[in-house]
């Protein structure tokens, strides 16, 4: 290797662990602040708070969904599964008191 770029590099290699080390050395001095103040605790104490209040909406938010899921398909009267079946005993339902109406659904694609 040419003299002149085994210097370069040594030279970009030292600086780079140079900047290296002053991170680490920051970030050691920064924990021990923020330790010394209580900043982890006051995080703790923030991300728990935030967390019994996401929970406090959402478990009854969950369990009210749940019942009113149950609920809605206990009730109900008509025990169709998809829209066609429901479409049609609607049309039947409206049509009861005519027996044409209601041959006339059996007759076609109605069952």
């Amino acid at each position: 290797m040419h003299p002149f770029s085994t210097v370069t590099l040594g030279i970009f290699v030292a600086g780079y662990i140079t900047a290296r080390w002053d991170l680490v050395t920051r970030l050691y001095e920064l924990a021990i602040f923020a330790v010394e103040y209580g900043v982890v605790l006051r995080a703790a104490r923030g991300i728990a708070a935030l967390t019994a209040l996401f929970l406090a909406i959402f478990v009854p938010v969950a369990l009210l969904a749940r019942r009113e899921t149950t609920l809605g398909t206990a009730e109900a009267d008509i025990p169709a599964t998809s829209t066609h079946e429901i479409l049609e005993l609607e049309y039947l339902r409206e049509s009861s008191s005519s027996d044409e109406a209601r041959s006339e659904c059996w007759a076609s694609s109605c069952r």
